[in-house]
């Protein structure tokens, strides 16, 4: 791109236009492989999530019903979070990943996360009380430079320099067919800049919406 791409209000990376032979990954395959860390959420989405604690609970192992231990580390010195304070997730022993480690929501019988398995329980979407970075991820809003300077724009892009993703997370498997990056993680683009955010980037581009 010889000019930045401005989208509402994101600078959209060059990584998400370049073509890749990437597909989405499959659950059966990954193992949800992404989800071994656990996630930095907002204070307000956490108390969101254990206002509607008796939705997950019943579909979480016994030993991980306890709300008081679902959430670490509460921090309040970082803008890209709304409320300006955030915390992250638990993580508990999985042998399935390769460093033995797991979120706390990831349910080990099928490998779905008890959040949105909850929401699609009671007829809402499946990301209306995930937190917002799961949902988002593989792809990252940043606000800053490398050298902590504010950008005039909040920049979507890819976050492929994540020791995540570069061991196995990075929710894509091979394909014979090169598409845009940012028609692979179409949903998460569209997360990011509403759905007619995605649109006008896909008029701009010159590419068919996926969703």
């Amino acid at each position: 791109m010889l000019d930045r791409l401005i989208v509402c209000g994101f600078e959209i990376d060059e990584k998400l236009i370049q073509r890749r032979p990437v597909r989405r990954c499959e659950l059966q395959h990954c193992r949800a492989a992404c989800c071994r860390d656990g996630v930095w959420v907002d204070y307000a989405q956490a108390q969101r999530i254990l206002a509607h604690a008796d939705w997950i609970q019943p579909l979480l192992p016994p030993e991980r019903r306890d709300p008081s231990r679902w959430f670490v580390e509460l921090h309040d010195d970082d803008p890209a979070f709304p409320s300006g304070r955030y915390t992250g997730t638990a993580v508990v022993p999985d042998p399935a990943q390769p460093d033995q480690t797991t979120c706390i929501f990831l349910r080990p019988e099928d490998r779905r996360c008890a959040i949105q398995a909850a929401s699609l329980a009671h007829d809402l979407p499946p990301w209306s009380l995930k937190p917002y970075y799961c949902c988002l991820y593989p792809l990252v809003d940043e606000y800053e430079d490398a050298d902590g300077n504010p950008l005039p724009y909040p920049r979507l892009t890819l976050d492929d320099t994540n020791p995540l993703f570069m061991q196995g997370g990075s929710c894509s498997s091979p394909c014979a067919t090169s598409v845009p990056l940012f028609q692979v993680y179409a949903e998460e683009v569209a997360l990011a800049l509403g759905p007619e955010g995605y649109r006008e980037l896909c008029r701009r581009l010159g590419e068919q919406p996926r969703i």
